[in-house]
């Protein structure tokens, strides 16, 4: 079973289940695509809602039985970073560390690169140690999910304190 959720990134999230749970997720290009309507299978449905929480910011993590293949290292690592918290950051490092590999850093990011969980295993959380998204171009998706969570403060000019009145 197969869903089209859309997204305010100007991407769909497809979402696939089986009897064992979430299967996989990617993000596409919608040009062609036909968004959900009806979504009959309740784990979908479940997928549907959270998605759509988290997009109007009220659902601090994924809590949807995720179905993992990989080896026992990607496996770790899709684990770990799923329980991440919106808005929580942390480096390919620290995941290397948390599992247990402290020099693998670069093992993390091939298996992350490899996640079939898109948003569901949030690769836009895991960064470089610099502080930096790795592997992503400018206007990137993980780069946009990432400003997503993090949006830029605004001035007291934009919220309109210290103006003069006169």
């Amino acid at each position: 079973m197969e869903v089209l959720l859309a997204t305010p990134m100007g991407v769909a999230l497809e979402v696939a289940a089986d009897e064992r749970g979430i299967v996989a997720s990617r993000f596409r290009t919608t040009r062609g695509a036909r968004a959900a309507g009806r979504i009959t299978d309740p784990l979908l449905r479940e997928a549907a809602e959270q998605v759509g929480a988290y997009f109007r910011r009220t659902l601090t993590r994924f809590d949807l039985p995720l179905h993992f293949e990989g080896t026992p290292f990607q496996v770790a690592t899709w684990r770990l970073v799923s329980e991440l918290a919106f808005g929580e950051v942390v480096s390919y490092g620290d995941v290397a560390r948390a599992i247990g590999h402290p020099l693998s850093h670069r093992g993390v990011a091939a298996a992350m690169g490899a996640s079939p969980f898109a948003l569901f295993v949030p690769a836009h959380r895991v960064i470089g140690s610099d502080g930096k998204v790795k592997g992503s171009a400018p206007n990137a998706l993980r780069r946009r999910l990432l400003a997503f969570e993090h949006p830029a403060p605004r001035s007291r000019a934009t919220r309109g304190e210290g103006r003069a009145h006169g």
